[in-house]
């Protein structure tokens, strides 16, 4: 039974593992082929830049320039708009404003700063931020590479049992730093601008299903203790947006199969749209079970960078796929591959978007591979700014051209039958919409037509209903005469 659950598996799986950069899925859940939305364009790796990488981890895009941090070199590496080395950074003089405050402190140690196993970094115009794991805090620099600050004792008493060890980070225009900590359960940890532990926030509830809830009711706190533990979601990476609300990508586990992405608002709630034909996920067909054929498992889904207009980006690390959706949630398209050849990857840490194009950070061939947007994905997202402006007449036109290239794509059917919406043509959007199987709008639509028919034909509706109600009662009155009866009465 398990060699033939195994063959059957394969079967289904791998088309999809064969083309995995040539597929998306139907509103029925089919993997349908797709014409890919980005493809490989370049590579750096060690020897074109100069440097050693090995262990690359962070990668992000600041200014047109590209920061990357290794944690075996324990390095800082920094490249131009042209793909040339700027510089490998291992020590950071202190600038003459944090030597002041150590000084304040009481303190004669003004020796430069090393990392130890950075494994995070962001860079916004109030410095730049790295996660000295190794050492167990985070570092900020200025842009001369001057240290300006070391943040390391976490005041919760999340701490009192672990080390705090920071993993990732994103810094907010209040210079509000938000990071993600090995072993850190309670969310994503909020930071002060001076180091100051503030809260937890995004927390991912625990779900319990009602007999779960019931049967722990019922329990002693005997039997609770000998339950298994339940923690929540572990976060894997941030991103923050020009709004200051937080991208963020988690493990999947029993408690969390629908949830690995989130958009955390200043509020600490995922406001995230899942108005797609699933939740943004990643892959949503996947075999439960290890065999040796096909990956088993959902997406590990490890870094997240946004766009333009509300597109963003995922990458998941365990089959070398990168998933982009719009702001509402529609999986738009699917790229990558797994592989040791220049155009694929085969352990991805990080992502960020580098104007148009997507870097590629890989662990493990040690380069950075560039994607760029194919005809098909231009039109895609130029359609989505389009409508995002208002210019929907513009977007429609896009929305037939991708129809041109890839006739299985159904959000085209969609945006095309909103415009015809708009037009008051209805019958016409009525059927983009059965096409693009958007029920909401098809309804909207369907309204708008059946209100046109009425409008059309009221004269001859009333009409109808007159002569209809006049003839029931011309029969009442010929039935009552027939049976010898009268409608007059008198008192």
């Amino acid at each position: 039974m398990i060699k033939i659950f195994t063959l059957l598996s394969l079967m289904v799986m791998m088309p999809m593992q064969l083309t995995s950069t040539n597929y998306n899925y139907s509103y029925y859940g089919e993997s349908v082929h797709s014409a890919p939305g980005m493809t490989f364009a370049a590579y750096l790796d060690a020897q074109s830049l100069g440097v050693s990488l090995s262990s690359p981890e962070d990668l992000v895009v600041y200014e047109d320039q590209i920061y990357v941090v290794d944690s075996t070199t324990n390095a800082l590496i920094i490249i131009d708009e042209e793909f040339s080395l700027v510089g490998e950074y291992l020590t950071f003089e202190l600038s003459d404003e944090y030597e002041d405050y150590l000084t304040s402190e009481g303190s004669t140690d003004f020796s430069d700063i090393t990392i130890d196993s950075p494994y995070g970094i962001d860079v916004k115009e109030t410095g730049i931020y790295i996660c000295d794991t190794g050492n167990f805090r985070v570092v900020k620099l200025n842009h001369d590479l001057e240290v300006l600050g070391v943040y390391g004792d976490m005041d919760d008493k999340t701490f009192d049992e672990i080390e705090f060890e920071p993993k990732k980070i994103t810094v907010d225009s209040s210079e509000r730093m938000y990071v993600v900590a090995k072993n850190v359960y309670e969310g994503i940890m909020e930071i002060n601008y001076d180091g100051e532990f503030n809260r937890f926030t995004g927390v991912n509830p625990i779900l319990l299903t009602p007999f779960e809830i019931f049967s722990r009711s019922l329990m002693t706190e005997a039997q609770l203790a000998q339950l298994q533990l339940f923690l929540p979601t572990e976060y894997t990476n941030v991103a923050i947006d020009e709004k200051s609300f937080i991208y963020a990508t988690s493990k999947t586990s029993e408690n969390n199969t629908d949830n690995p992405i989130q958009l955390i608002n200043p509020k600490g709630v995922d406001v995230i749209k899942r108005n797609g034909y699933f939740p943004p996920k990643g892959d949503i067909h996947f075999v439960l079970g290890s065999n040796n054929y096909v990956i088993d498992g959902p997406s590990e889904l490890i870094d997240i960078s946004s766009t333009h207009n509300g597109i963003y980006t995922v990458l998941d690390q365990k089959r070398s796929r990168l998933f982009t959706y719009d702001r509402e949630g529609n999986l738009l398209y699917i790229n990558g591959d797994e592989g040791s050849q220049s155009d694929k990857f085969s352990e991805g840490v990080a992502i960020d978007y580098f104007g148009d194009d997507l870097l590629i950070l890989d662990r493990g061939t040690k380069t950075i591979v560039i994607y760029q947007l194919t005809e098909f994905g231009a039109y895609v997202n130029q359609a989505i700014a389009y409508h995002d402006e208002g210019e929907f007449e513009k977007a429609a036109e896009i929305w037939e051209e991708v129809v041109k290239i890839n006739s299985n794509y159904e959000i085209a059917f969609n945006g095309i039958g909103k415009l015809l919406l708009r037009q008051e043509k209805y019958e016409e959007a009525m059927e983009y919409f059965k096409l693009g199987h958007d029920t909401y709008y098809y309804s909207k639509a369907f309204k708008g037509y059946r209100n046109e028919i009425l409008e059309r034909n009221f004269g001859l509706i009333l009409g109808s209903i007159v002569f209809i109600t006049c003839g029931v009662i011309g029969l009442k009155i010929y039935s009552t005469y027939k049976k010898g009866g009268s409608i007059l009465y008198d008192d």
